[in-house]
C-alpha cells in the first residue's frame, strides 16, 4: 500500500494506515470519521478522522474484512459521496482520498455468507492485487531477513547484526502462517535478545529452531537425513538438494535460497545429479 502510494500522483500528500482488526468497534467509527465534542461520552474535544487526515492522499484500510457492518454502510456511503460527517456533526466535508484495502480473509465468501456487504465489496475491488503467502515467496526471504535486520539495527542504535547460515535458513524454511509481520517480529525478536553480534539458532523462537527427529516439518532436519553419515559428499549433496526441491515445490529459485547456494550453481548441479526431472 505504502509503496503504491509513494509512486503514484499523491505521494507528497499523507499516507494514512488504520489496522481495522486493532480497533474496538465502540471507537472504529470514530478513528475513521472523527467526531465533535460532546457527540458521545468521553468525547471532551473534536477529533479530525482519518479520512480528513488522509485528505489528498491515501487511506490504507488493513484487515477490513473485520469491519462492523454497521461501520461497512457508513464507508461506503463516503466512498460514493466522497463527503464524511463527523460523528455529531450536522455538515459534511468533501475529501479526496484514494482508499487502498487489504484483507487475509476470503472476501467473496464472507459476502456469500453476510459478513461483508456485497455493494461495498465491489466498490473497493475495482482493482485487486493478489499476494502470495510467504511461504511460496522463499526466494524473497533473504532479501527481507536482510531489510528488516537493518530496520530495527537503526530503530535500537545498535550495529547491524550478521545471520548465521544456520538461522537463515531455519528462517527460509519455516511456513510463517503469519506471513510478513509474523517474520518482521521474529526478526525484531532476535535482535532484541542478541548479544554478541550475530543472530544465530538460539536466538529464534521455539516454533522455528531446527532439529533433528526427522519428522520432515519446515525448519527440521530432513527425513532420512540421520542414514547420511559415513557416505560420501556427493550423495549427500544430492540428497539435500533432492529435499529442498521437494520442499518448494520444485522452484528453484527458492530451493537455492533455502539451500543457501546461488542460482545458477543450483541449475548445475541438478544437471549433474541428473535431477531435471
Amino acid at each position: 500500500a505504502r509503496a503504491l502510494h509513494q509512486n503514484s500522483d499523491r505521494k507528497s500528500k499523507p499516507f494514512v494506515p488504520l489496522n481495522i482488526s486493532a480497533l474496538p468497534e465502540s471507537i472504529l467509527e470514530s478513528e475513521l470519521f472523527g467526531h465533535e465534542a460532546g457527540a458521545f461520552t468521553g468525547a471532551v474535544g473534536r477529533r479530525i478522522g482519518k479520512f480528513e487526515f488522509a485528505n489528498g492522499g491515501t487511506l490504507f484500510l488493513d484487515e477490513v474484512g473485520e469491519m462492523p457492518t454497521e461501520t461497512q454502510i457508513k464507508l461506503l456511503r463516503v466512498l460514493e459521496d466522497r463527503k464524511v460527517a463527523r460523528i455529531g456533526a450536522n455538515e459534511e466535508i468533501e475529501v479526496n482520498v484514494r482508499v487502498v484495502a487489504a484483507t487475509n480473509a476470503d472476501l467473496e465468501n464472507s459476502v456469500r455468507e453476510g459478513r461483508f456487504r456485497e455493494d461495498l465489496y465491489y466498490r473497493i475491488a475495482v482493482v485487486t492485487i493478489g499476494l502470495p503467502p510467504l511461504r511460496e515467496r522463499r526466494a524473497d526471504m533473504p532479501l527481507l531477513i536482510d531489510h528488516f535486520r537493518k530496520e530495527f539495527a537503526e530503530s535500537y542504535g545498535r550495529d547491524v547484526p550478521d545471520v548465521s547460515r544456520a538461522a537463515r535458513q531455519a528462517l527460509i524454511a519455516h511456513d510463517w502462517p503469519g506471513n510478513i509481520r509474523q517474520l518482521r517480529n521474529t526478526i525484531e525478536r532476535m535482535l532484541v535478545l542478541d548479544a554478541d553480534g550475530l543472530l544465530d539458532v538460539d536466538d529464534l523462537p521455539d516454533d522455528i529452531v531446527p532439529t533433528a527427529d526427522g519428522d520432515g516439518e519446515p525448519g527440521r532436519s530432513p527425513s532420512g537425513a540421520d542414514g547420511l553419515v559415513g557416505r560420501p559428499l556427493v550423495e549427500v549433496e544430492r540428497f539435500y538438494i533432492e529435499q529442498a526441491l521437494e520442499l518448494v515445490d520444485g522452484k528453484r529459485e527458492d530451493a537455492a535460497a533455502l539451500l543457501g547456494i546461488g542460482e545458477r550453481t543450483l541449475y548445475r548441479k541438478i544437471k549433474e545429479y541428473g535431477l531435471n526431472q
